[in-house]
């Protein structure tokens, strides 16, 4: 029985021994292999493709932003003072003409009559006077016929300047330096004074009015900076300035009227040109400012940024974290961060719209730059 127990010892350690030997070496490849899984997944985790910009200090400024309209400094519409036939046209529109400019003239060939007329009734009238005047100081007519013929050449000189005049409306003239923007006659029509001709403007500078809330015009003052542009980007912008704020305030509306003057405006600008526009009332250095398309916007209207940090294990590689921001004044593009993130830092300007936080990130102009 004793040798019988010991043979089975031996058997039991011999069986051990060799089931150790087969699942040592299991164990091993089972590591080595999870190791290889985990080496494996790090090299296929996504690199996204972005462009890093960096926080930074700009001189900023504050608007008043509202849209105007342009229309020309000064504006009327002309039309004859006397009824005729329009012999002669010598304006188009478009046209640039200066006071006193004859723009047209009507039929004056009556008006002519009655100055030739008049003329030589005035010069008959002259001599008259002259020889009974000196005949009245030598005591020889009477006071009675001194006086009919002074009345008489007073008459004559009323008469002349009334058929000059006549004369003179037969021209149409410029009263002022500007531009023909309209025309509504044609040669050889026949016009009343009733009848509108042409419409004249002074185009330099040009104007635009607006109305601001009572509570915006506080920081305005004439010859404050106006900055124009057609649309709202201000990608083309022209300049002008405050030229007069109305002293009252409209009582239905709360508004003041703000008139803006555009000396030496563009070829595109004309009356009747839509503008967006910003007076700048303040100029600031700020901080921390971004471009604007880096920010990301949710649901809540909360705003963010993506911020890149250096990956803790690998310092090769870059991550991003998103980061919500207090922004503050917009000026052509740019924004002014309030909080959130600090000058220096770096941030996704774009490629941003797949991120999450925690990915991956490289920007392949500075690999470009590097290489280079």
């Amino acid at each position: 029985m004793k040798k019988l127990f010991i043979g089975l010892a031996c058997m039991v350690l011999a069986g051990g021994g060799i089931f150790f030997a087969i699942h040592q070496p299991a164990n091993a490849a089972d590591k080595n292999e999870d190791k290889k899984k985990d080496e494996k997944k790090e090299e296929k985790e996504t690199v996204y493709s972005v462009e890093y910009y960096t926080v930074g200090p700009r001189e900023m400024k504050t608007y008043v932003t509202s849209t105007a309209a342009l229309k020309a400094d000064r504006q009327v519409d002309i039309f004859p003072k006397a009824a005729g036939q329009i012999q002669t046209l010598k304006v188009e529109e478009g046209q640039k003409v200066t006071a006193g400019q004859v723009l047209a003239a009507l039929d004056g060939d009556d008006a002519r009559l009655q100055m030739n007329q008049a003329t030589v009734n005035l010069k008959r009238a002259k001599a008259d006077f002259q020889r009974i005047q000196a005949t009245y100081e030598r005591k020889l007519v009477s006071t009675e016929e001194y006086e009919a013929k002074k009345f008489e050449l007073e008459r004559m000189e009323a008469e002349f300047n009334l058929a000059k005049h006549k004369l003179e409306i037969t021209q149409i003239t410029a009263p002022f330096d500007g531009t023909i923007i309209n025309r509504f006659v044609e040669l050889g029509q026949t016009v009343q004074p009733s009848e509108k001709m042409l419409t004249l403007a002074a185009l330099e500078p040009l104007e635009a009015e607006v109305f601001l809330p009572e509570r915006k015009v506080g920081d305005l003052a004439s010859g404050q900076t106006v900055k124009f542009s057609r649309d709202d980007s201000f990608d083309n912008e022209f300049l002008g300035r405050v030229d007069r704020l109305s002293p009252v305030v409209d009582r239905e509306t709360g508004t003041v009227k703000v008139t803006l003057s555009i000396p030496n405006a563009p070829g595109f600008a004309r009356p009747g040109t839509y503008t967006h526009l910003r007076i700048v009332t303040a100029s600031k250095t700020a901080e921390a400012v971004i471009p604007k398309k880096a920010l990301i916007y949710d649901s809540r209207q909360l705003t963010y940024v993506f911020t890149t940090y250096l990956d803790e294990k690998n310092a090769a590689q870059t991550r991003v974290k998103k980061v919500q921001v207090e922004t503050g004044i917009e000026e052509n593009g740019m924004v002014e961060i309030l909080s959130g993130i600090q000058v220096g830092e770096q941030i996704v300007l774009t490629g941003k719209d797949s991120l999450k936080d925690g990915l991956l990130v490289r920007d392949p102009s500075l690999n470009a730059n590097a290489q280079n």
